[in-house]
Formats: C-alpha cells, structure tokens, sequence
C-alpha cells in the first residue's frame, strides 16, 4: 500500500497504525469518521481493516472513500491491489482505470492494469499499458519482460529481443528475462541458442517446470529424445501435470525411443486434456447464451424458467454478476432462502457493490430479520450514499420494528435525495402522521 497523508485530528489512529497495531488504529479511524465524517478517515479505515487481513471490510471503507472523495487516487489503488488478491480481474481492472483517469502515468495504476490485461490475455491492451509503463518508469525489469513477451506473442521479434536484453541489464541473470529470451530463440529455430540459454535458468531454478518442457520440445526437435524424456518428466514432476502440450512432447520422445506402448499412452493423455479444454471454452459460451436467454424470459415475466436457465448458466460459470440475477430472481418469485444464498455469495466475490448488499437488506426484511436487513441496508446506503431507495428501505425496515423516530430520519433523507419519487414522500407523510398521533 502506498504511504498515507494524514490529517491532523487523526495523529492518534496515525500513530497506532505506523505502530502497527492495525486494530487499534481500524477503532480509533471508525470513532473519527462517527464524530465527523471524514474521506480520509475512511481510507485509513480500509487500509487498517487490509492489514488485519480482513479484505471485505477493507473493500467496503475503500469504495465509502471514494464515494465521498472520487478523486482519491490511493483508494482505487487499495480496492484494485484488495480484488486482485480475491482473484476478481473484473473489478481490480475497474479500480486502476479509475486511478488511472485520476492520474495517467501513475506506475502503480499501469502495472496493476497490465497484470490484469497479462492474465486474461488482453495482448494489445497489455502492450499498450507496459509501453507506457516502462515510459514511465524504465527500472522497471519485469515491466520489459512482460513487453516483451506480449511482443513475441504478436509476432515482433526484434522489439521482443530489446525488451528482453534491457531487463537482463538492468537485472542481470533474471530467469524470466532468460525465458524470453529462450522463447525468442525456439521462435526463431535457433535451438542450440535456446538449449544453451535453457540449461542456464535450469541451474538457476531445478524445479521449475517451464523451462524443463521447453528444453525437453528443444530436444525432441534436436532428435535428442532421451535428454527430451529426462526434461519432460521432470516438467511433469514439478508441475506441467495439466498441460497437454508436455504430454504431445512425451509422445514425440517416446516414439523416438521406439516405446510404442509409452507412445500411445501419452497421445491418449494428450487428447483428454484438449477434449477438456475445448469443453471448457464450450461451456462458457453456453453460460452465456443461458444467461442471454434468462434476460429474454425475464422481459417476458416468465421468472422461473429464467431462475432454471441462470441456474443451468451458474453450473457452468459462476460470477458475480450472474449470482446477482440469480438472488433477483429469486427474491421475484419469493424464494427468500435461495435469494439470500445467491446474495451473499455475491457479496463474498464483490463485497463493494451496493446493489449486491441492498437486494440482501430487502431479503432479509422481507424475512423479518431485522437486525440482518439494517446491517446490509446501512452496508449500502455506506457504500452508495445518494441511493434514496436504500434509504426508503432503511425506514421500512425502521417502521417495521416500531422505530418511528429512526424511520423518519430514513424517509425525509429518501425525500431529500430523491424529491420527485412520491412513494417516498408518501412513506415519510404516513409514519409522521402515525407519530403524531401517539401520546
């Protein structure tokens, strides 16, 4: 996390946080931000909360700080490195481009985005992002790795080359550096350059399996299929087990050794993972139509064949979004108990979206749980404070327990954020005529 600027009402949290005492100082930050709502107060919070490993309550004080201050560029920072480690791209994606509208050449913002784009191999959004990164900050080693690799993959050798010389200088015997570099080499034919520069990040790295499989394939096609046999089962013992591009290779060294037997056995292997992947890329084109056609029969008001066709979507490929429309669904057709179930694990993948905790303070109202509706409706109303329907939620939920002082105050901000929704006015009309008339 970056270094934090810190307010002068705040030297007590700020002193227990650089003390490390992460739980003293999330206390100290949540007593500041109830005396005098405070955007930074709200930033240290979340910082606190991530320190102390508790990602969904950092997430939730991240977006509440960027609500009340949109141009807090160390917040879209925080909430991209938070989903980022929960594995959600989606959203780490949409915090660093948010920080990075704020902030072009932001370093931190590029390379979060990069990673992203990296994994779900986005190459020209990738190539874009670290062309300017390394711009931006030319030390930056594994920056010219990761360019150049994007390079090879489209086929630009030369700047792929350049990339990679530049990180070997600026940090000398790197083993991704030497990947690329390897890669380049097997891309050109030159396979004793390839073998030779392979060995090298094998002595640096024994048990890693990448550079094993492409000294193996270097091999087979140097017709050296014992030493390809060697590297390769290696590259399965230390974790190529699901690739099938290793168990082609075993084949090709197999058969050059004359074991026919051992042959066959790999090329089946080889052909049961490629079936697998193509299903794989097959079912989620078919959660997709599912979804698409759930839509169509939502419009339509036939909520429980799209609940049975999101279902059949959510077997193949769980999101967040889907479960969203899912517990929707679900809460249509009154099925509270699964409405709730798809809400939190909504939540759980997308713990700063307020629509995900608004739907489950209307579920949990609905199933007259009082103390879990005001829990997730305060979440939201948090999360998105010009929301006027999660105000009006929270005065039902209120009225519902018989606090009508509490009601009020939730209806009258509904009518303030929203004055031209009548139902909200009816609401904050009927409840104050109610307490007008008890003694």
């Amino acid at each position: 996390m970056a270094a934090l600027a810190w307010g002068q009402t705040l030297d007590d949290a700020k002193r227990a946080f650089d003390a490390g005492n992460y739980a003293e100082a999330a206390s100290l930050f949540e007593k500041a931000q109830q005396e005098s709502p405070n955007c930074e107060a709200r930033f240290g919070l979340g910082v606190s909360r991530y320190r102390l490993q508790q990602v969904d309550a950092a997430l939730i004080a991240f977006q509440s700080a960027v609500r009340c201050d949109p141009k807090m560029l160390l917040a879209y920072l925080a909430m991209g490195e938070a989903y980022a480690i929960r594995n959600n791209d989606q959203a780490a994606l949409s915090a660093y481009l948010e920080a990075l509208k704020l902030e072009p050449r932001n370093a931190a913002a590029l390379r979060g985005a990069a990673s992203v784009y990296l994994r779900n191999k986005v190459a020209q959004k990738a190539i874009d992002t670290l062309e300017l990164l390394v711009q931006v900050d030319a030390q930056d080693a594994q920056a010219h790795v990761d360019l150049g690799a994007e390079y090879l993959s489209t086929g630009d050798q030369d700047r792929a080359g350049q990339q990679f010389q530049e990180a070997l200088r600026l940090k000398p015997g790197s083993r991704t550096a030497l990947l690329g570099l390897a890669n380049l080499y097997l891309r050109k034919g030159d396979d004793e350059q390839a073998i030779t520069t392979l060995r090298k990040i094998v002595k640096l790295a024994p048990n890693a399996p990448e550079p094993r499989f492409l000294l193996g394939s270097a091999y087979n096609r140097r017709g050296r299929f014992q030493d390809a046999l060697t590297e390769l089962q290696a590259a399965l013992r230390f974790g190529e087990s699901n690739d099938s591009e290793v168990y082609y290779h075993l084949a090709r060294a197999y058969g050059g050794l004359g074991r026919t037997e051992d042959r066959a056995r790999m090329l089946a292997k080889f052909a049961e993972l490629t079936r697998k992947s193509k299903a794989d890329t097959e079912a989620q084109r078919r959660a997709m139509k599912l979804t698409e056609d759930a839509r169509v029969l939502i419009e339509s008001g036939n909520l429980n064949a799209a609940a049975a066709r999101l279902e059949e979507a959510r077997e193949l490929n769980t999101s967040e979004a889907l479960l969203f429309r899912l517990a929707g669904v679900n809460y249509d057709l009154g099925r509270d108990d699964d409405a709730r179930n798809y809400a939190e694990e909504a939540i759980s993948l997308s713990p700063s979206e307020w629509l995900y905790h608004y739907l489950l303070g209307l579920i949990e109202t609905r199933s007259k749980r009082w103390q879990q509706a005001r829990a997730s409706l305060q979440v939201a109303a948090q999360l998105n404070p010009s929301a006027a329907e999660v105000q009006n939620a929270l005065g039902q939920e209120a009225l519902a327990e018989g606090d009508a002082k509490r009601a009020i105050a939730s209806f009258e901000r509904a009518v303030e954020l929203d004055p031209k929704e009548q139902a909200y006015r009816t609401n904050l009309e009927s409840v104050r005529r109610t307490a007008a008339r008890q003694p």
